[in-house]
């Protein structure tokens, strides 16, 4: 990705420069090299750095016709072959140059490394053993190496025990024959989000940019560009959508003003439309690195990549705390998951707990492999474990995301053989000991109970556990909202607007049978007399009547809803179903209204504005012959009186 080259492409320059010095070194030495050969070196190199790679090849080639001894024009010529993927006549380059100098420094280093992305490891290993064996320092090449060997052995080992995945193709609907890579999905796995990057092989002369598809049954539409204002000229990519749709997290670098090359930005939608782009600023943003943003379910966390000071080497994944003044300061994800190398690319998954993420630091395949780790409930990171072959190659596997379900797998890569050109995306079922938790939604619909028009309003999704809550809106023109609902997990959700009675609903999802997202139809009542609610997140044990501490988030509910509605009366009242004797149902009934009466009394709650009733089993509202609908005459309700 542009954002990830834009930082390294000055390093890579370095390196190639280091490369020819190095090699300088040797061929200064060499007799019949003169200045004027060392100067049309210099112009080759300077070709190469600028992706002119013909004009670099036909400087090389003439220095090889007319100095054969002349190494450094073996080395360069090699190096160019390779970054044009002319793999086969760069082997043979770096062979003469053993031929004319053993032990070539970096031949052997080269070939090493070519051997090893070709999966040939019984020559890798020779070659960089007799690196090794050649060079007897510590510089970061030999460390690379060392690294290399172990790599091979990580690889050989689990070639061997690989795992049992198919990927496939999206198809050319999504893929085309430019390079397409790092998916996003929103929450309904309906629209598809990616960067599209053109084909051009120097960096310098690339773009990217972020296109969308939606998906229809089984099939993709065409991928169009999200547009202006998210796309420009400069680059965009590296994208995170909310679970509600609203909110865009994602990269762009050297943008107008941006805090450092390349930032995080964010969109939302209003009313259809999504609005200019704002930079996240300080402290998300710095004059670091900072790109491949991965928004939480809960829209309260946010993980990225930076370089920033106060790591532990290379770029490290780092999270934000969305607070009451807005973005916290980041902290750092810590030894677990960062090393001193680079670890990039992570996703969150929407159960909240299960990390994906790339690193060249942890044990793996190649020079960088995806991995996973868990969140513990101390708040501290589970070691991380290598997702395995053939998830993982011996070269770069970046952007790996998970869908709802916890087992659909999307990455990108251009090392299939059914791709439509350059990278790709694919899909494959995750293994289970390598899934996430499953996560549903629900989507709901708010209207005036009267009118039916559509209305804007507050949506607080709260944990009965009492973990943190996610708020979002119900858009003011559709009256839609979207909430993600993890699989093991139950949750009070309440729908709130001013002049308008707020509304209660209760999931319990690891009884949930189904894996159909939720649709809610809820019609909002004025806070008129006569009016009222049943409150489904008030609960109590089997014929009992004290509260249960999971009915703290309703209860608080209710009493907010009476301080902001301060000339409003009610009547609490409590049902039963018709198991039992009626004159013990209504006396249960009673009580339990009266522990409702006498929480919100004992909060502060002027007596004189409240009254409890019981009903017993007089006033069902479903059939009594299921337990589902003894169920929902098990209820508390409270109704508008004055």
């Amino acid at each position: 990705m542009n954002e990830v080259l834009n930082k390294y492409w000055l390093v890579i320059f370095s390196l190639v420069l280091l490369t020819a010095c190095g090699s300088r070194q040797q061929a200064n030495g060499q007799s019949g090299i003169p200045k004027k050969a060392q100067a049309m070196f210099d112009k080759a190199i300077t070709h190469y750095q600028y992706g002119e790679f013909e004009e670099a090849e036909e400087i090389f080639n003439s220095l090889i016709k007319k100095y054969p001894s002349f190494g450094d024009a073996y080395d360069g010529l090699a190096k160019t072959y390779q970054d044009q993927g002319k793999i086969k006549p760069a082997i043979g380059l770096y062979r003469q140059l053993l031929d004319l100098q053993p032990g070539h420094y970096f031949a052997l280093y080269e070939l090493g490394n070519i051997y090893f992305k070709q999966e040939q490891m019984d020559s890798a290993k020779y070659f960089f053993h007799f690196f090794l064996k050649e060079n007897a320092g510590n510089d970061d090449n030999t460390q690379n190496v060392r690294t290399r060997l172990d790599n091979i052995a990580f690889a050989e080992e689990s070639m061997k025990n690989p795992r049992d995945i198919t990927p496939v193709n999206l198809g050319p609907n999504i893929n085309t024959n430019l390079e397409e890579y790092s998916p996003a999905f929103s929450i309904d796995e309906n629209t598809i989000y990616l960067t599209q990057r053109n084909g051009t092989l120097h960096p310098s002369q690339q773009n990217e940019d972020i296109y969308y598809a939606q998906r229809n049954g089984d099939h993709w539409s065409a991928i169009r560009s999200i547009g202006t204002p998210i796309n420009t000229i400069e680059n965009e990519g590296a994208f995170s959508i909310s679970a509600d749709g609203n909110y865009i997290f994602f990269t762009s670098c050297s943008r107008p003003g941006g805090v450092g090359q390349c930032d995080i930005w964010l969109t939302m939608n209003k009313e259809g439309i999504w609005t200019d782009p704002a930079n996240l600023q300080k402290p998300i943003n710095t004059k670091y690195w900072e790109s491949q943003p991965s928004i939480s379910s809960n829209g309260k966390l946010l993980y990225f990549t930076s370089d920033r000071p106060g790591g532990f080497g290379g770029t490290d994944l780092w999270v934000a705390s969305f607070g009451e003044k807005g973005w916290e300061e980041p902290v750092n994800l810590g030894p677990e998951i960062n090393t001193a190398k680079d670890e990039q690319f992570p996703f969150i998954h929407s159960d909240g707990t299960t990390l994906y993420f790339s690193s060249e630091g942890h044990r793996g395949m190649g020079k960088s492999d995806l991995f996973i780790s868990h969140l513990k409930p101390d708040g501290t990171w589970e070691k991380p474990r290598n997702l395995g072959y053939p998830i993982n190659t011996i070269g770069e596997d970046w952007n790996l995301v998970v869908g709802r379900d916890g087992e659909t797998a999307y990455y990108s890569t251009d090392k299939l053989p059914n791709t439509q050109g350059g990278m790709d995306i694919y899909s494959f079922k995750l293994p289970k000991d390598i899934q996430a938790q499953k996560v549903n939604y629900a989507k709901g619909y708010v209207r005036d109970a009267i009118t039916k028009k559509p209305l804007s309003a507050s949506v607080l999704l709260t944990p009965i556990d009492n973990s943190k809550p996610t708020y979002t809106l119900a858009a003011e023109k559709t009256g839609i909202f979207t909430v993600a609902l993890i699989g093991n997990m139950q949750y009070a959700l309440t729908i709130d607007k001013p002049g308008y009675l707020f509304h209660s609903e209760y999931f319990d999802m690891p009884n949930v049978s189904t894996d159909e997202p939720f649709a809610l139809y809820i019609d909002l009542q004025k806070v008129e007399v006569g009016n009222s609610i049943i409150l489904k997140n008030i609960f109590f044990d089997t014929d009992k009547y004290d509260l249960k501490p999971a009915s703290s988030t309703e209860l608080e509910k209710l009493y907010t809803f009476l301080i902001n509605n301060g000339s409003t009366k009610i009547e609490i009242s409590g049902h039963t179903d018709n198991v039992g004797v009626s004159v013990h149902n209504l006396k249960l009934s009673e009580n339990r209204a009266k522990s409702v009466y006498n929480y919100l009394v004992t909060k502060g709650i002027d007596s004189n504005r409240l009254s409890y009733k019981g009903y017993g089993d007089t006033k069902p509202i479903a059939d009594n012959a299921s337990a589902e609908g003894r169920s929902k005459n098990r209820r508390t309700e409270f109704k508008v009186v004055n």
